[in-house]
């Protein structure tokens, strides 16, 4: 298994590794702690970026008739 830091995490998903712990945290995320890090499956990360994430950004607007 090929384990990555949070770091590694967020550059995948381009977001902050904070943003990574709160998915961890949320149980989106599937993390393994090794002291005070947590070390995530790279494949896991690549198919959560790839198939888990919703559009970033706010929704469109919708107009009401």
């Amino acid at each position: 298994m090929n384990l990555i830091t949070t770091k590694s995490a967020a550059e995948i998903l381009g977001v902050t590794p904070v943003r990574v712990r709160q998915l961890i945290q949320q149980g989106q995320l599937v993390a393994e702690k090794h002291g005070r890090d947590h070390l995530l499956n790279k494949e896991a990360v690549q198919r959560f970026n790839r198939h888990g994430r919703r559009p970033s950004g706010r929704p469109p607007k919708t107009t009401k008739k």
